[in-house]
């Protein structure tokens, strides 16, 4: 099954990517603010998201929580290569550099770690998992209130993305349809999956909307990587093959790297519109 993990969440982060190329393609394209949300571009940028989102939850089934994070953090990757070839983005050395440092440490992180038997959810798991959740709500949005810093919002939004991370590992998916469907209708952490997802979408948004999008990126990915990765090695049944740790610590370390990177690249200013450029000419139709 790490198979099967592996390919989706492969396949995830490059749905994510091509939904961060179609989004600013359609941003771009746009002549008003509504025009955007009802372009196909964008609406087909959108459900590449959730298509997205539904293989990463297949991915954190099968495969460490830590492996998973960083390979759908990855799609930073993917989207400075594509936004060379659509933005015409100027493309660093230093750049393709990390972008191999991310691949070798994506390797090593898979070959490293493993994982056991899926933890049971006792009373007290819940209720900590929701008084987190109420805790970073009330933390993040008091933050994103009070304070025009991009970083501190970015980073409380990290912790909750990586909330439904350990959320998807704690609910019990497994079973006919109907009772899957039972449990996401009756059970809290399928609710609490759905709050930290919404907390997370909605703090990243305003810290894209206060500050530059590389350094909320490179925040964003390096908190929702080693937060919910640190709970699976101590808590979920992760854990490292042996003899595999010192690979496991370069891997992480050259994997996280390479996006933190990436994130500050020309092309992900481009994406976000952050490089002044309004509508920039297409390389490909």
């Amino acid at each position: 099954m790490l198979v099967l993990g592996l390919a989706a969440a492969l396949v995830a982060a490059a749905a994510n990517a091509g939904a961060a190329i179609l989004e600013a393609m359609a941003t771009r394209r746009a002549t008003r603010a509504a025009g955007v949300v009802t372009s196909p571009l964008y609406l087909s940028g959108l459900l590449l998201d959730i298509f997205g989102w539904v293989l990463t939850v297949l991915a954190l089934r099968y495969m460490p929580i830590v492996a998973v994070q960083a390979i759908v953090a990855g799609q930073v990757v993917i989207t400075v290569i594509a936004s060379h070839w659509v933005f015409d983005t100027p493309l660093r050395r230093i750049d393709l550099v990390a972008a191999g440092a991310n691949v070798v440490g994506l390797a090593l992180l898979v070959g490293s770690a493993r994982t056991g038997e899926l933890p049971e959810v006792g009373v007290g798991g819940t209720i900590a998992l929701i008084v987190v959740l109420v805790l970073l709500a009330v933390g993040g949005i008091g933050i994103a209130l009070r304070s025009r810093r991009a970083v501190p919002t970015a980073f409380i939004a990290g912790l909750a993305f990586g909330g439904t991370a350990v959320a998807v590992r704690l609910v019990d998916l497994d079973g006919p349809f109907e009772e899957v469907v039972r449990t996401v209708l009756t059970d809290p952490v399928a609710w609490s999956l759905v709050g930290y997802a919404a907390l997370g979408l909605g703090l990243y948004t305003v810290a894209l909307a206060r500050g530059s999008v590389g350094p909320v990126v490179a925040v964003l990915a390096v908190t929702e990587t080693l937060a919910p990765g640190l709970l699976g090695l101590l808590l979920l049944g992760d854990g490292i093959q042996p003899g595999g740790a010192p690979w496991f610590v370069l891997g992480l370390v050259l994997a996280l790297g390479g996006v933190v990177v990436l994130a500050r690249s020309p092309a992900q200013a481009s994406l976000a519109g952050d490089d002044g450029v309004a509508r920039p000419p297409l390389k490909r139709a």
